[in-house]
């Protein structure tokens, strides 16, 4: 949660409870909006037919920009937030109805693409979720990661499948796509050669990604088990009962 502004007593409390109100929302939000595209995407259903989604997201977007509004007007260092959540605002933009709106038409399966941009801050909602359920601070990075891991895959997997179903004899469902997307970020590799332009920038992303936050990751998990370890030393030599890890 950001500082708040502390003019008179209540405030802070009543900023917390509605932002706290506000981040149930987005959270909601995030989930229907996974749901939605996922069962569009296993069904290979158009979404530029489908005026409900259209109008869905559009107010997904705007709740997602209200919420950074909010949070920025009851936070003192509003320079720094907006510096910190330049990229969340982008990404909170409801461009397919702004092309719309303009009357713009572009390849259909950019427009797909474009469609799961605001999905990334969905996917930080539900690390940022993960953090705050988590009251140890080396746990709760652990499941930021791992949430944010599982959410990469999952969305590339989407777009993958999407992508290249129809001309790769290899991708013949979502779950190959997943199995491709989860061994690309590992960097292992696959047998699946890659036949799209997009395919071949979501390949690069997942092995960066991999490469970026594995080592991070086993940074962490090291880290927590050196400070449990030196607990359970200092309270073995006061004689006292070694602590677990909640």
């Amino acid at each position: 949660m950001p500082e708040t502004k502390h003019d008179t007593g209540g405030l802070t409390r009543v900023a917390g409870y509605f932002l706290t109100s506000l981040h149930i929302m987005v959270l909601a939000a995030s989930v229907a909006m996974v749901i939605w595209v996922s069962r569009e995407t296993l069904e290979n259903k158009s979404f530029l037919t489908d005026s409900r989604y259209m109008h869905f997201q559009f107010w997904v977007c705007i709740l997602f920009l209200f919420d950074i509004i909010a949070e920025w007007s009851l936070t003192r260092g509003k320079w720094k937030y907006l510096a910190t959540h330049i990229l969340f605002i982008i990404v909170s933009i409801p461009y397919l109805n702004i092309l719309q709106w303009a009357g713009l038409t572009v390849e259909p399966h950019i427009m797909y693409l474009i469609k799961l941009v605001p999905l990334f801050r969905a996917g930080y909602v539900l690390a940022m979720v993960c953090k705050t359920f988590t009251s140890r601070k080396s746990l709760s990075m652990l499941w930021v990661y791992i949430t944010w891991v599982a959410v990469t895959v999952y969305f590339a997997a989407m777009m993958f499948f999407v992508e290249e179903h129809f001309i790769n004899p290899k991708v013949d469902t979502f779950w190959t796509a997943l199995w491709w997307a989860f061994l690309e970020m590992t960097t292992c590799g696959t047998n699946i050669s890659i036949m799209t332009p997009t395919g071949k920038v979501l390949g690069v992303v997942l092995s960066v990604e991999g490469l970026t936050l594995f080592p991070v990751f086993t940074v962490y998990v090291t880290n927590a088990v050196l400070k449990i370890s030196k607990s359970n030393a200092v309270q073995s030599d006061n004689g006292t009962a070694p602590s677990t890890p909640s």
